[in-house]
């Protein structure tokens, strides 16, 4: 399994163009797969993770119209020769980007956030989260 960490901030342009970093790039591969997240974010996946999602999905014995409408809202994605991907309408108009945008490593997954929304959810909060007890050190 992949592991992305860091905050990354651009602009998306007019034609829904968004620059991915360097350190993202090389680990979500050539084809990578973009879905609408929690929170009004877009959850951007490698193939090899987005697989043990996907089999974790269907392995829960949803219905053939859930399965359908969970793998509609899935985008195949490539970067182009300047390293942007372009992001279909429907995700841009889900996550509510307009231009400023954070790219976030959230682990086994990139998330994709408007800038309004991440500061809210992440940059304005005064909480400290203690990790001590999840991780053996």
């Amino acid at each position: 399994m992949i592991t992305f960490v860091g905050t990354n901030y651009h602009n998306l342009d007019s034609k829904n163009r968004l620059f991915i970093p360097v350190r993202y790039r090389d680990q979500l591969g050539e084809k990578f797969f973009i879905m609408p997240g929690a929170d009004g974010c877009l959850f951007v996946y490698p193939k090899e993770n987005f697989d043990v999602v996907a089999e974790q999905y269907m392995a829960k014995n949803r219905s053939p119209k859930a399965h359908t409408d969970f793998f509609s809202k899935v985008a195949d994605a490539t970067v182009d020769n300047q390293g942007r991907v372009t992001l279909d309408a429907k995700h841009v108009s889900y996550a509510s980007l307009v231009k400023e945008v954070a790219i976030v490593g959230a682990g086994r997954r990139v998330e994709i956030w408007a800038m309004d929304k991440f500061k809210i959810s992440y940059l304005d909060k005064d909480t400290e989260i203690d990790y001590s007890e999840d991780i053996d050190w």
